[in-house]
């Protein structure tokens, strides 16, 4: 029972990275077409990295392996 518990809370916890990815997708493309915001665009790309290495040993649990770029 609390395996699947776990489960759930990793489930829970993947859905929810990816949202912030999503949210993050869009404000990379947003500073993408302004050259004066590199600085925001390096902090949104480091987040997102971040995200993505988190992301890594949650979907192992499902025997899934991301290579990111």
């Amino acid at each position: 029972m609390e395996a699947i518990q776990i489960q759930d809370k990793n489930i829970i916890r993947i859905t929810d990275i990816l949202e912030q990815i999503k949210a993050l997708n869009k404000m990379i493309d947003l500073y993408k077409s302004d050259e004066g915001s590199s600085s925001m665009l390096s902090q949104y790309d480091y987040m997102k990295r971040e995200f993505v290495e988190e992301l890594k040993p949650l979907l192992k649990d499902f025997q899934i392996t991301i290579d990111a770029a």
